[in-house]
């Protein structure tokens, strides 16, 4: 392997570990768009359509790795017969190969910037709707509700065994400390998100 091939191989795992740097767009032009630009444009499309669309898709995807925007592209060409599948398809694609982390997804923001997460800050399962967020369900009714306060009482019951294990000098099993940084991370990220909505409520 060449060092030019080296440098390129570490640009994509950089690229697909940190997918928010300012190649994402062009990733999903070099990886995505550019192989399907010989497909036909649709009739009712005009070319300045066809280039907005582009646009929208290389931004909502940019959150993607290269590994997934191929097989997206794969799976794209194969359906299309010919023609550009429409945008909001593409995306559906790319949504259901990959998740878009909540900080790039409106729907997450939305959610946890709505009456449903304050509700969830002030009823201690805001970490739980985020992640239930995360996985594009819809906004949760009664049930969901009582279902994330049950998962919520359970992550807060073993949080507070592994914090008694840490004040006794135990040491914890990598399994319960990847957990628990997994879930302070996600506290923190969305109280973050909570916080960037108050401030541009005041700002506007």
């Amino acid at each position: 392997m060449t060092g030019q091939d080296q440098d390129q191989d570490q640009e994509q795992e950089q690229d697909g570990e940190r997918p928010d740097g300012g190649r994402s767009e062009a990733r999903v032009r070099a990886e995505l768009l550019g192989p399907m630009a010989g497909l036909r444009r649709s009739r009712k499309v005009t070319a300045g359509d066809h280039a907005r669309d582009q646009a929208m898709i290389a931004r909502r995807l940019s959150y993607m790795s290269r590994q997934n925007l191929r097989g997206l592209c794969e799976m794209a060409l194969k359906q299309a017969r010919g023609v550009w599948p429409e945008p909001a398809l593409l995306l559906s694609w790319g949504y259901g190969l990959e998740q878009p982390p909540p900080q790039k997804s409106d729907y997450v923001a939305s959610l946890l910037r709505s009456a449903a997460g304050r509700e969830a800050g002030d009823g201690g399962y805001l970490v739980e709707l985020m992640r239930m967020a995360r996985r594009l369900g819809p906004p949760p009714g009664r049930y969901m509700i009582s279902k994330l306060r049950e998962e919520a009482a359970d992550n807060a019951r073993r949080r507070a065994g592994l914090r008694q294990m840490l004040e006794r000098g135990s040491s914890l099993r990598r399994e319960d400390h990847a957990w628990l940084e997994a879930y302070h991370a996600d506290l923190a990220l969305a109280e973050s998100m909570m916080k960037t909505s108050d401030a541009e409520d005041r700002a506007a």
